[in-house]
């Protein structure tokens, strides 16, 4: 049971990460609402934006006709978003059926357990397609299950792409995606400075950066214990901000979670301490914290 705590502070904090992207690679259906037999969809998302590119197998729906590959895209904006569900509008294009451009809007819904890198979504709206004997409206539905790498920092990743190469600063695949260590382990002290146009002193920077860890931390935690309420009750937490290690535009502040809940099953109190580190980048003159990674 400590376990399973522990592995829902880690949860709970990496999906409390700002300025980061999530990758997804999925299957879809339109099952009988459409011509869209079965489809793949790969796509990007950061923040409340997102984008994808989808193609499919189409049928003809006339006798003795085969059917016909689709492809097309989509954007996306986030009109709700909380650790396992969101919801979102989207619009998007296609060549449609037949080889007749379409376009299409509508709204999804998608769900996933932090704990596991799958989700799957339900999207539904209303497509327009363009022919020779005019435009044709009809009803559009898409279910689908994605696999999604969370947090992803594609700043670091094209870094290392371009020449300076830093395996070592990409860690195993964590519970929910890619964990990406965006700065040296943390300590006590800093070094490199804000811009001068902040005007704030070193010891400022490290205070900004231990305070914006906390805040990141406090709402993770909250978001948590919401998300899990059908396994734990009466959840309370502590969080103890350690030292700050600064190194340019980036930061990690060490810190300290003690746990305590209830557990509905068998109504036996848990608890846990747990110590970690929070990774942040510079955001102008303030910090934004985008990642955690607990110590063995």
């Amino acid at each position: 049971m400590k376990r399973i705590l522990g592995m829902v502070a880690l949860a709970a904090l990496a999906a409390g990460r700002a300025d980061a992207a999530d990758i997804r690679l999925g299957l879809n259906s339109s099952v009988t609402l459409g011509c869209e037999v079965a489809g793949v969809r790969a796509g990007l998302q950061e923040g409340r934006f997102g984008g994808y590119v989808q193609g499919a197998y189409c049928t003809s729906n006339v006798q003795g006709q085969p059917g016909s590959g689709v492809f097309g895209g989509g954007l996306t904006f986030d009109l709700f978003q909380s650790p396992s569900a969101a919801a979102y509008a989207l619009v998007g294009a296609s060549t449609g059926a037949g080889g007749n451009a379409a376009i299409y809007g509508g709204l999804g819904a998608r769900y996933g357990v932090p704990l596991l890198p799958f989700e799957a979504y339900v999207e539904g709206g209303v497509s327009r397609t363009s022919t020779l004997i005019g435009a044709l409206l009809a009803p559009r539905l898409a279910l689908g299950v994605n696999y999604v790498w969370r947090g992803v920092d594609l700043s670091q990743a094209a870094s290392a792409s371009g020449g300076d190469s830093r395996p070592s600063n990409i860690s195993a695949p964590g519970v929910g995606g890619i964990n990406v260590d965006q700065a040296p382990a943390a300590g006590s002290g800093g070094g490199g400075a804000a811009p001068a146009t902040c005007n704030v002193s070193p010891e400022s920077d490290a205070a900004a950066a231990q305070a914006a860890a906390r805040t990141a931390a406090n709402s993770a935690l909250s978001a948590a214990a919401t998300a899990y309420s059908a396994v734990y009750s009466n959840v309370s937490y502590d969080i103890s901000v350690g030292g700050a290690n600064i190194s340019g535009n980036t930061a990690t502040v060490t810190g300290t979670l003690t746990l305590r809940a209830t557990n509905r099953t068998n109504g036996e109190p848990v608890s846990g301490t747990y110590s970690g580190v929070v990774t942040l980048v510079r955001s102008g003159c303030s910090w934004t914290a985008t990642g955690y990674r607990q110590n063995e």
